[in-house]
């Protein structure tokens, strides 16, 4: 058999949505014969494992090894690592994903100098050695960027970090491997890069290689319990040496030249942005009657005015960040609120990144806490319209999200930097305003007719739009099926039911869902509810015991809520889609709806779910007791709505949504 020329060690714990996109984006940028990847299964779910099994037999560059019990990150490292016997090993956290060539520039870096035993590549999400993701600028393109313009210089660091690192197996076996006594992980890198320090190794950046690392996402829960035991125990060994060699690579700032590749170079004092950040943060205290965090924010906020710098960002820098040859395509968002139509944005764009397209979103603001969402490109923050047309961004199609932005796209479209734009229409939005509005209805019908290309997501809008005189193109929402699946966790004795909650939102029936909730506590005592989407429901004074889980932005978090309840409702009177419902059955949630919407797109009365005419408290408390008391039933619409729910897959979304920016940029040209 030929010798391999490096072992990759890929640990997994769950997190199957980080551990496909790291496997395929391995076995995309290598040839078989250059390498073996031993997976090394920590006793992950069923879910998870049955993926990794037919990975495993479909490749035979792959080797599964699943631990019998739960060994932790470190010592699942450790055995990966034994397993193999190639010259170099590769340790690899399963949310990072790769990026062409990566593994024979790590190799030609070791290479270049036998006392290199340890080579990061550069990231987004590292400590020490993280290079943000530039504005307007994905990872592939920054790995580009680098890739052919800067000098190797192959920089000393302090320590690696143990997200990717490329190992030199000799020098293992003159230290040996990770110490166990940092247990669940954390600081275990650093330990091993002060070891080879002190026996005369190198541990240096590869500063011409950059991949993805979406970070805390691989084994979290076991990194958040030992992230201040091991330092301390870090700290105790090594605390002078590190400080000194900290303070030196501080003082030398060898990154420098990598980071200023990929800062904008024009800038301007602009307050807006801090003051809105300070503002959510100051909202979150003001409800939680945390009055004296509330004014340490104000008073910090006041501090870091004057220096509220606004990088603007040109035509020209984002040029740079492209990659050449590819379709470039640009969302444009009213701002980054916390909604599912935003959410399925940003979820749509980093598919199309994979799949070759230049794909970027543009924004008037950003709220930080959709930071806790996965992006593979940075959003470009244009304060104000006049900024934004006069900087958007070279693009084939320019997509418009919400009503207000369909002006901006035609204005752009209009500058000669877009070569057509494209209408994406989520919900029937002229409805959000009431009827009692209708100026404000006919302003939002009147965007319908600025741009001819137009996608949907159900049938339902698609009858709306032809109702009013316009042709459109189908896409439907796709979910990210490897995060939301049944999880194996314990399910309480007692029925559970779980709700959404937008109570400033009167589109999505708030009053209707607490007095069906009440009815239902009243009919079942020993029942339990669940309601998330806002933080705070306590200021409301809703007549029941329930369980607030506020937003839920952790995804991962979403789907043990919904795997944990019997019973999913929601009380919309219309949605788009409605995306919460899938997911939910995607959990294996029995659900209750309403029959108006974007819903029937997928929604069966009966089948998969129940469906109650919106506005009827009644009925939707007469649904739920209904399931909740036939185990049949409730069987019943759990399997349907399991098998319903596979068949919505949001990689399938994005290639079909290309395939429609592949049509209409033919017909540009």
């Amino acid at each position: 058999m030929e010798e391999k020329v490096c072992d990759i060690v890929l640990p997994v714990y769950n997190q199957l949505t980080y551990v496909k996109d790291c496997i395929d984006s391995i076995l995309s940028t290598l040839e078989k014969s250059s390498y073996h990847l031993y997976i090394i299964d920590d006793f992950s779910d069923n879910f998870t494992h049955t993926f990794l099994k037919q990975v495993d037999t479909s490749y035979p560059q792959i080797t599964l090894h699943r631990n019998l019990r739960n060994l932790g990150f470190l010592r699942s490292s450790n055995l990966g690592i034994s397993l193999g016997s190639a010259p170099y090993v590769v340790l690899i956290n399963s949310d990072v994903i790769v990026t062409p060539n990566w593994l024979s520039r790590l190799l030609k870096c070791a290479e270049s100098d036998p006392q290199i035993a340890s080579v990061n590549p550069l990231t987004n999400y590292a400590s020490s050695i993280s290079i943000p993701i530039a504005p307007g600028a994905n990872f592939y393109g920054m790995d580009m960027v680098l890739a052919q313009h800067l000098p190797r210089n192959y920089p000393d660091v302090v320590t690696g970090v143990g997200f990717c690192i490329l190992l030199r197996r000799s020098a293992l076996e003159d230290v040996g491997l990770f110490d166990e006594i940092y247990g669940c992980g954390y600081c275990e890198e650093s330990d091993l890069c002060m070891r080879l320090t002190t026996r005369g190794y190198r541990t240096v950046v590869a500063d011409n290689v950059y991949v993805y690392h979406k970070g805390r996402a691989s084994f979290k829960q076991e990194r958040d319990v030992s992230y201040h035991k091991n330092w301390q125990i870090f700290s105790a060994r090594w605390s002078e040496e590190y400080k000194q060699q900290f303070r030196a690579f501080l003082s030398a700032n060898p990154l420098k030249p990598v980071r200023d590749l990929f800062q904008p170079t024009k800038q301007q004092w602009e307050p807006i942005q801090l003051m809105q950040e300070a503002k959510h943060v100051i909202h979150h205290h003001w409800h939680q009657r945390q009055w004296f965090c509330l004014a340490k924010e104000a008073v910090k906020g006041l501090r870091q005015l004057p220096n509220a710098k606004h990088d603007v960002v040109t035509p020209s820098f984002v040029a740079k960040v492209t990659r050449p040859r590819s379709l470039r395509v640009t969302y444009v968002l009213p701002g980054f609120n916390i909604s599912g139509g935003i959410f399925s944005v940003i979820q749509l764009v980093n598919e199309l990144i994979l799949l070759g397209v230049e794909a970027r979103i543009v924004a008037p603001s950003f709220n930080p806490q959709v930071d806790e969402w996965k992006f593979f490109t940075q959003p470009i923050i244009f304060h104000g319209l006049p900024e934004l047309l006069n900087n958007f961004p070279e693009s084939d199609i320019a997509i418009a999200t919400f009503w207000t932005t369909a002006p901006w796209v035609t204005d752009i479209v209009k500058t000669g930097r877009v070569k057509t734009g494209v209408y994406f229409i989520q919900d029937y939005e002229s409805w959000f305003y009431p009827e009692s509005d209708p100026s404000k209805r006919a302003q939002v019908k009147a965007t319908y007719e600025l741009i001819p290309n137009k996608i949907v997501k159900s049938d339902w809008l698609a009858r709306l739009l032809a109702q009013d005189g316009y042709e459109v193109t189908k896409i439907p929402l796709g979910m990210d099926l490897s995060l939301f699946y049944p999880r194996e966790i314990c399910k309480p004795k007692h029925p559970t039911v779980i709700a959404i909650t937008r109570p400033r939102i009167t589109r999505r029936g708030f009053s209707h869902t607490i007095e069906a909730l009440q009815l239902v506590k009243e009919a079942i005592p020993e029942v339990e509810i669940i309601l998330f989407g806002d933080e705070h429901l306590k200021v409301y004074n809703i007549p029941f015991e329930f369980r607030n889980e506020g937003i839920v932005l952790d995804q991962d978090k979403l789907a043990e809520l919904y795997s944990i309840a019997d019973v999913f409702l929601d009380g919309s009177e219309f949605q788009g889609f409605g995306r919460p419902a899938l997911e939910a059955m995607a959990c294996g949630t029995a659900c209750v709806l309403t029959s108006l919407g974007g819903v029937t797109e997928y929604a069966v009365d009966k089948k998969n779910c129940l469906l109650v005419p919106p506005k009827q408290p009644k009925l939707f408390a007469k649904a739920i007791t209904e399931i909740l008391s036939d185990e049949n039933l409730k069987s019943s619409l759990v399997e349907n709505g399991f098998i319903t729910a596979k068949g919505y897959c949001h990689k399938k979304e994005a290639r079909e949504t290309l395939d429609y920016f592949h049509k209409i940029a033919i017909q540009q040209n």
